[in-house]
């Protein structure tokens, strides 16, 4: 897939998870249905916790960890999946899995910044899963990603196989040296 076609996508996303949020916000905030009975409500919450495991954390041990660890970790993160998304999409060449995925990957890690830095309530989830908590398209479109990777993964797992840490911190070095020269 081209970047063009990859932005655009991560845009729309994005555009998508926005609307459906302040459509709710303005107009459904207090209404509560079942979706599926039994499996699905339709029940606005906003999370205030930042995300899921902070959520659990906060539950079982008063711990919460905050918005400044949260933004740390999911930079940390966005940097990582960048590196073996570039790394992994120089194995093959077939990459409309692993750029779909990433382009799933990116739209939520940039949905979970506008939820965690714009509305000041925290993130509004919409869609709650009986009994196990409410999510909304951000996660929605993070689960696709893991799918999407864990697909590619298993249907390249013969070039990966050749492949070591050191291959990717090689790959990561390289790519930084290239920024740093162009900088010059």
């Amino acid at each position: 897939m081209k970047t063009g076609a990859i932005l655009l996508w991560i845009f729309l996303l994005i555009v998508t998870d926005q609307a459906v949020k302040l459509i709710i916000y303005h107009y459904y905030l207090d209404c509560n249905f079942e979706i599926i009975p039994g499996l699905f409500d339709f029940k606005p919450v906003f999370n205030d916790k930042h995300s899921y495991v902070n959520v659990l954390l906060n539950q079982h041990t008063g711990i919460n960890m905050g918005l400044w660890i949260h933004l740390l970790i999911f930079l940390l993160s966005e940097i990582i999946i960048l590196v073996l998304y570039g790394f992994f999409r120089t194995l093959s060449e077939k990459t409309k899995l692993l750029d779909t995925g990433i382009v799933f990957q990116a739209a939520g890690f940039i949905c979970a910044l506008t939820g965690n830095l714009i509305w000041k309530e925290g993130t509004l989830d919409f869609i709650y899963l009986k009994p196990l908590f409410v999510f909304d398209l951000k996660d929605v479109y993070v689960d696709c990603f893991t799918v999407l990777l864990l697909i590619y993964l298993l249907k390249n797992k013969t070039k990966l196989k050749g492949s070591a840490f050191k291959d990717i911190t090689a790959f990561a070095g390289n790519k930084l040296r290239k920024i740093k020269l162009k900088r010059e």
